[in-house]
C-alpha cells in the first residue's frame, strides 16, 4: 500500500467531531472544498505516532514549509500541515477553526502522538495560533509563535512602540488555568521586528509574570520574518521537555 503523499490537498470527509467548543470558533466547514498543504517527515512510517505541527500563515496562501525547516521537521518526526485561506483578511473564527479542525483530522487519518501536537504562525497567524492553544488547551501542547503572539488579557505598555491595542483577548479562568499546566510557549522575535516591543511586553507581563511555560527565543538582527531552522530547532526541543509547573 502506499503512502500518504505531501502537498496541497483535500482532507475529505466530515468534520471531526470537536469537544468543548469556542463560541467564537468556527468549525462547520466544508473538508471537501478546502485545502491544506501537508508534508509528511522523511522516512515517515505510519506504525509509529509523528508528532504534528499546524501553521496559520498571515496570507491566504502557504503550500511549502519555510526555507531550512525540512531537517529539523524530520529529525523530530513532524507531520507538517498548513490550511489555506486563512490569511489576516480572513474571519478569525475561521483561522482558529482550521487550525483545530487540521489537528482533529491528521489525527484521524495517521497516528498521531497526542502529546506532541503544536500549533504555530507567523504574524497575524501567530496570534490566531496563540488563541487556538488557548481555546483547545486538551488539544495542542505548544504554540510556535514568530513575529506575533496574543495573550488572554492586557498587560502593560512598557516596551512597546505601537500605539494600537495589541494580541490580548478574552477568556475563561478555567481555559487559561488549562492552559498553564499544560501547554508550553514559544515566542520568537527579534529588535528589527517591529512587534518587538510588544512582544516582550506581552512575554514579560502576561506569560512570564502569570507562571506560564514560556520561551523568548530573541534573536540578534531578526526582522519581521519567519524564523531560520536554528530557532525552530530550540522551539521544538523547548516543547518536548518536561514542563515545569511555575507558580
Amino acid at each position: 500500500m502506499a503512502g500518504p503523499t505531501s502537498g496541497l490537498q483535500a482532507l475529505n470527509g466530515p468534520v471531526p467531531q470537536i469537544e468543548s467548543k469556542d463560541p467564537n470558533i468556527t468549525y462547520d466547514v466544508n473538508l471537501d472544498g478546502e485545502k491544506f498543504f501537508v508534508r509528511y517527515p522523511s522516512g515517515y512510517n505510519s506504525v509509529f505516532p509523528s508528532g504534528l505541527l499546524v501553521f496559520l500563515s498571515p496570507s491566504d496562501e502557504f503550500a511549502d514549509i519555510p526555507p531550512g525547516w525540512a531537517s529539523v521537521l524530520d529529525k523530530n518526526k513532524l507531520i507538517f500541515v498548513a490550511p489555506q485561506s486563512v490569511g489576516n483578511k480572513q474571519p478569525t473564527g475561521r483561522r482558529a477553526g482550521m487550525a483545530v479542525v487540521a489537528a482533529r483530522k491528521l489525527q484521524e487519518m495517521t497516528k498521531i502522538d497526542a502529546k506532541r501536537i503544536y500549533v504555530g504562525g507567523f504574524s497575524g497567524g501567530a496570534r490566531i495560533a496563540a488563541y487556538a492553544a488557548f481555546a483547545h488547551p486538551e488539544l495542542f501542547r505548544g504554540v510556535l509563535a514568530i513575529c506575533g503572539v496574543g495573550f488572554p488579557g492586557k498587560v502593560e505598555k512598557v516596551k512597546a512602540t505601537e500605539k494600537d491595542e495589541y494580541g490580548w483577548f478574552v477568556l475563561d479562568e478555567a481555559r487559561k488555568e488549562s492552559a498553564r499546566q499544560q501547554i508550553k510557549f514559544a515566542i520568537i522575535t527579534g529588535a528589527k521586528d517591529f512587534r518587538y516591543g510588544n512582544l516582550l511586553d506581552i512575554f514579560q507581563g502576561g506569560y512570564e509574570k502569570n507562571g506560564y511555560a514560556a520561551k523568548l527565543i530573541d534573536v540578534p538582527g531578526m526582522e519581521h520574518a519567519i524564523c531560520k531552522d536554528k530557532q525552530l530547532s530550540e522551539a521544538i526541543s523547548f516543547f518536548e521537555s518536561p514542563l515545569v509547573q511555575k507558580k
